[in-house]
């Protein structure tokens, strides 16, 4: 843990002295508007005005980091943070308080977006989770602590307007004064809210009912409070055990989601809601406080957790890379509700009474209860084991690139001394800067990958010699520094390929295939242009690159979540490479089918549906039989039947499990090898007599291969009547 902290000690005060000056604002706006007379429907139009601010703040947040640096926006909303509170103190009056407070709101959703995607850079993919998890346990802890600082001074005094000023501009000396650079920030990809809600109904209506809950709950809590009686060190206590449930509440839900279905236990945490809702005026009326805490503490924390529920059940249904947009999405879904919640729940108690509070609450819970039944009806429910895990969030106003879930960006290199020193020199001289990294990798090899990542960005470098450079001062780390510089210059992958085929033909296999792993969206081509390189040459080494290529698309298929594996559409990735190299090496047709098959069993039916495809074809250019119909000599029918037998008898011998589908296909694409085709599966002894019962359509095998041998039989009659 502490290894962990350390390098982030700096960002993490700074964040809680901001989020600590933002708890006492939270609760002091309220109570100060109340002791002024304020009426209720102005009061809470007031803190709705946070989720204005709060909205915008998310918006043009990743705009501002990227015009300005970090530093910068972060010294920027601690000052103007500071403004608004003292603005507010000094004149209180309701215009004024709504404009400080969407000014309060834009900018708290800035600073955690700052320091999110500063944590986020510079985590790593094993810790960021721990990161995440210790970021959003400073924001709750912080926010717990500012509710006691309302007892240090009286209500109607500005003293406490002041701390808050003090402790907002005090936030930014921790992060000016820290080692850590910014990181540049790139442009986020986003997702409309008509298509995530097309994705995931539950998610996005979950998202905006938990803003209305939610902002609606905490801004009106502490008005709640304080017209029963519960003031100074009481009422402290009471909002405090409201955001300790918010905290606490996190670790058993997340153990119901992970091991039940989601959509009940989202059910039973609204109707355990909608009960202790009503259970909360009862118990005030009673005078029973600790109960009271209690109850409150357990209704903040089910409202908490139904925006991580939210995401869950969204991200569920979205692709890794697009998990980002749709975290983009949710978060404006929740600011809108959490636009409204303030408002409506301070006409209801306007109207009705401060504990109508708990009656606005109940109402909305009980349409959200109606809703996650209607879609329970209506979709079935993934296997747990396919449900997205549940990770603590909050709705800080950023889009957090620290959540595990996401899809891990690896900093193309670390910006160390060496490597300042290096590109330096390479705008100056190239052949200097690599003879100069060489020699830096010669005393640590272990810094070859970062140093060589750097210097393949400098345009005048070519990339084949500083890779021929580098390894050769560190050969063990040769597919390392393949990787490095594919990640860095993914655009001169194709050229670094070449080279490697070129000029490295005794170990190109493994370092081909850790680029084309480095690059999935161009593996294929990178794999093609390979292939033409060693094809005549290497024609063993193209088979064992191929299959190392297709077992790791393999293995990486496994890791992969459910709704990526389906996306990712192996099948049509096996066939595409096997048609590519065999475009490239046709001679080795057979062994490229058998190899990409043995490697990837679930894509064999493809793959062999376009082998006898490209065996047909070959046959059919031989034959000059592109005329009306294709007709084959006894030779060239001999030819493909031979072909498919020796085929088969391969399948039947490596994978068996899938023998009969392969036959299948082999007879719908060549019906006259059907008898062959059964024959050779009723001889196999791997292959059960159930097993040849059914075909890939629940059809006899036996009835499938007759019926397509009258055909064949027809078909020929009808050309012998045709030319008789």
């Amino acid at each position: 843990m502490i290894t962990t902290l350390k390098p982030f000690i700096l960002l993490l005060t700074s964040g809680f002295l901001l989020m600590l000056g933002y708890g006492l604002s939270n609760i002091l706006l309220p109570v100060r508007m109340q002791s002024d007379g304020v009426s209720l429907d102005n009061m809470g139009l007031v803190l709705s005005m946070l989720s204005v601010g709060f909205l915008l703040g998310a918006y043009y947040s990743r705009i501002l980091l990227q015009r300005a640096g970090h530093i910068r926006i972060f010294a920027m909303c601690g000052s103007l943070t500071s403004v608004a509170i003292l603005l507010s103190g000094l004149y209180p009056e309701p215009l004024m308080l709504a404009a400080m407070r969407i000014i309060t709101g834009f900018c708290i959703a800035c600073t955690n977006a700052t320091l999110d995607s500063w944590l986020s850079h510079s985590a790593t993919e094993k810790n960021r989770g721990r990161i995440l998890s210790i970021n959003q346990m400073m924001i709750m802890t912080a926010l717990f602590s500012g509710q006691f600082l309302l007892n240090v001074a009286p209500i109607d005094d500005i003293t406490l307007f002041v701390i808050c000023g003090i402790l907002f501009s005090l936030s930014i000396t921790p992060i000016v004064i820290s080692r850590q650079k910014g990181p540049q920030i790139e442009d986020s990809p986003s997702m409309s809210l008509m298509t995530v809600f097309k994705l995931s109904p539950l998610g996005v209506v979950t998202s905006f009912y938990c803003g209305i809950l939610y902002a609606g709950l905490m801004n009106m809590l502490p008005i709640f409070a304080s017209k029963n009686g519960i003031t100074d060190l009481d009422l402290s206590i009471f909002m405090g055990a409201a955001i300790s449930g918010a905290i606490i509440l996190q670790f058993p839900i997340a153990y119901l989601s992970d091991n039940f279905d989601r959509r009940k236990v989202m059910l039973f945490m609204v109707a355990t809601l909608i009960v202790l809702c009503l259970s909360v005026p009862l118990l005030m009326s009673e005078d029973m406080f600790k109960l009271t805490l209690f109850a409150i503490a357990l209704i903040t924390g089910l409202v908490a957790c139904l925006y991580p529920m939210s995401m869950s059940e969204t991200f569920d249904t979205v692709l890794k890379e697009q998990i980002l947009a749709a975290m983009s999405s949710l978060l404006l879904i929740y600011a809108l509700g959490s636009i409204l919640g303030p408002y409506l729940a301070s006409v209801v108690m306007d109207s009705f009474g401060s504990s109508a509070l708990f009656s606005f609450m109940n109402v909305v819970a009980l349409t959200l209860l109606l809703f996650i039944g209607i879609r329970m009806k209506l979709q079935q429910a993934l296997p747990l084991d396919e449900q997205e895990s549940f990770i603590m969030q909050t709705p800080s106003g950023v889009v957090s690139e620290l959540d595990p879930r996401t899809q891990y960006a690896e900093a193309q290199f670390e910006s160390t001394a060496e490597v300042e020193v290096a590109i330096s020199l390479a705008n100056k001289n190239p052949s200097a800067a690599v003879n100069m990294v060489k020699a830096l990798v010669q005393r640590d090899p272990n810094n070859a990958s970062n140093l060589a990542a750097a210097l393949s960005t400098i345009e005048a470098i070519d990339i084949g010699k500083l890779y021929a450079a580098i390894t050769s001062a560190a050969p063990q780390m040769s597919i390392h520094i393949a990787e490095a510089l594919t990640n860095a210059s993914p655009e001169q992958a194709d050229q670094l390929v070449d080279w490697i085929t070129s000029e490295y033909p005794d170990q190109f296999t493994n370092i081909v295939v850790a680029i084309a792993n480095a690059m999935p969206d161009n593996g294929i081509d990178l794999m093609e242009l390979a292939a033409e390189n060693m094809a005549d040459e290497y024609p063993s080494e193209l088979l064992e690159m191929t299959e190392e290529y297709m077992t790791n698309l393999s293995d990486s298929l496994d890791a992969m979540r459910p709704v990526d594996r389906v996306a990712a559409a192996s099948e049509n990735t096996a066939t595409e490479l096997y048609n590519r190299l065999t475009d490239v090496s046709p001679e080795q047709s057979a062994e490229l089918a058998f190899t990409v098959s043995e490697s990837l069993p679930e894509s064999s039916n493809d793959v062999a549906e376009a082998y006898v495809q490209n065996l047909i074809d070959s046959e059919s250019e031989n034959e000059n039989a592109y005329e009306s119909e294709q007709v084959f000599s006894e030779d060239a029918l001999e030819n493909i039947e031979s072909a498919a037998n020796n085929y088969i008898n391969h399948i039947v011998e490596n994978i068996p499990e899938h023998a009969v589908d392969v036959a299948s296909t082999f007879v719908d694409s060549f019906p006259e090898v059907a008898s062959d085709m059964l024959e050779i599966l009723q001889d196999s002894d791997d292959i059960e007599d159930s097993e040849l019962t059914t075909s890939i359509d629940d059809k006899p095998l036996q009835s499938i291969v007759e019926q397509q041998l009258q055909e064949a039989v027809q078909t020929q009659s009808d050309d012998i009547e045709q030319n008789s």
